[in-house]
C-alpha cells in the first residue's frame, strides 16, 4: 500500500511546541476572534485557514485532513490518533475551530494536559450562519464550477463538506441534523471533560474570563472580534471567480477579456476591499 498523507509529513522535531489550548467549539461560534486573540496572548493557534500557509501547503494539510476525514467516516485507512495529530499540529500550541474541532475526543486524549474552551452560540443563530458561510460556498453554482476547473479548489470544498458530514451524520444538508449535531457536539465536550478544565465562553465575554483561564494578562487592546457574517464565504466564492476569469483569459481574446476582468476585479474591490486579499491568498495558496 502507498504511504498515506501523514505518514509523509516530518517528523515530529525538538523545536515541536507542546498543546496548551484548545478551543473546541464548532466553527461559527467566534473561531476566527478566538485565533486572533490567542495570537495577542502569545499562543501560536491553528485555525483552518492556517492550511494556506506555505509550510502546510508544502506538507498537504488538507490532503491529510481529508484523510483523516475518510478514516473516521468511512473506515477508510488507519485512524489518526495522537502520534498523527503531534506530526500534524507540530508547530503549533493552540487550536481552533474545524477540520481539528471534528476530532475533539483524539485531540483531548493526545493532549491531556491542555486547557479546553468550549466556544458557544444560541444554536438557531449558530445554524443560520452556518447556512451563510458553509453551506453558501459549497452549494454556490460558481463554486462546483470553479471546483471542476481546478483540483485544489475541489479539495478544498470536498473538506467543507466532509466537516458537515461529520456533524450531522452524513446528512449534511439536513438543517434539523446540522443543528442536532451542534447540540449534541457541545453536550458531548461538556461530559467529558472535568470543569475545572473547562471555560465555556462567547466572544461578547471577551478578554476577562478567558484571561482568567488561561492565566494571562490583560491587553490594552480591544477584544478581536472577526470574522462577522459571511466574510468568509465571499472571500471564497470571490476565489472561486478569479479561478474561472483565469481558466477562460487562457481561452479568450486578450485585449478584450483583460479590460472586461480587470473592471469586474475593480468592481468587488471597491464594494469589499477587506476581501481581496483573502481571495487572492486561497487562489495563490491552491496552486499548488
Amino acid at each position: 500500500m502507498p504511504p498515506r498523507w501523514i505518514d509523509r509529513v516530518p517528523p515530529r522535531t525538538e523545536e515541536a511546541k507542546e498543546m496548551q489550548v484548545m478551543c473546541l467549539g464548532l466553527s461559527r461560534t467566534g473561531t476566527m476572534s478566538m485565533w486572533t486573540a490567542l495570537q495577542i496572548l502569545g499562543y501560536k493557534p491553528y485555525h483552518f485557514k492556517e492550511i494556506a500557509k506555505p509550510e502546510n501547503l508544502k506538507d498537504r494539510h488538507l490532503l491529510c485532513w481529508r484523510e483523516a476525514f475518510y478514516s473516521k467516516l468511512y473506515g477508510s485507512g488507519e485512524p489518526y490518533g495522537t502520534p498523527e495529530f503531534e506530526k500534524l499540529l507540530q508547530r503549533y500550541d493552540a487550536i481552533t475551530d474545524a477540520p481539528a474541532v471534528n476530532f475533539s475526543d483524539e485531540l483531548i486524549e493526545g493532549f491531556p494536559k491542555a486547557k479546553i474552551i468550549l466556544s458557544r452560540r444560541e444554536p438557531e443563530r449558530w445554524l443560520k450562519s452556518i447556512l451563510r458561510s458553509y453551506h453558501a460556498v459549497i452549494e454556490s453554482p460558481t463554486f462546483r464550477i470553479a471546483a471542476v476547473l481546478d483540483p485544489p479548489l475541489n479539495l478544498l470544498g470536498e473538506v467543507l463538506e466532509l466537516v458537515l458530514r461529520d456533524w450531522t451524520g452524513g446528512d449534511w444538508r439536513n438543517h434539523q441534523k446540522l443543528r442536532q449535531g451542534f447540540e449534541n457536539h457541545n453536550a458531548h465536550i461538556q461530559s467529558i471533560v472535568p470543569a475545572e478544565n473547562l471555560l465555556e465562553w462567547e466572544p461578547k465575554d471577551g478578554w476577562q474570563p478567558l484571561c482568567d483561564f488561561l492565566g494571562k494578562p490583560l491587553p490594552a487592546e480591544p477584544f478581536p472580534y472577526s470574522n462577522k457574517g459571511d466574510d468568509v464565504a465571499k472571500g471564497l466564492l470571490l476565489a472561486a471567480r478569479v479561478r474561472i476569469a483565469k481558466w477562460v483569459a487562457k481561452r479568450a481574446a486578450w485585449p478584450v477579456f483583460t479590460i472586461g476582468i480587470g473592471s469586474a476585479m475593480l468592481l468587488m474591490y471597491q464594494k469589499n476591499p477587506q476581501l481581496y486579499p483573502d481571495a487572492v491568498r486561497w487562489v495563490s495558496a491552491l496552486r499548488w
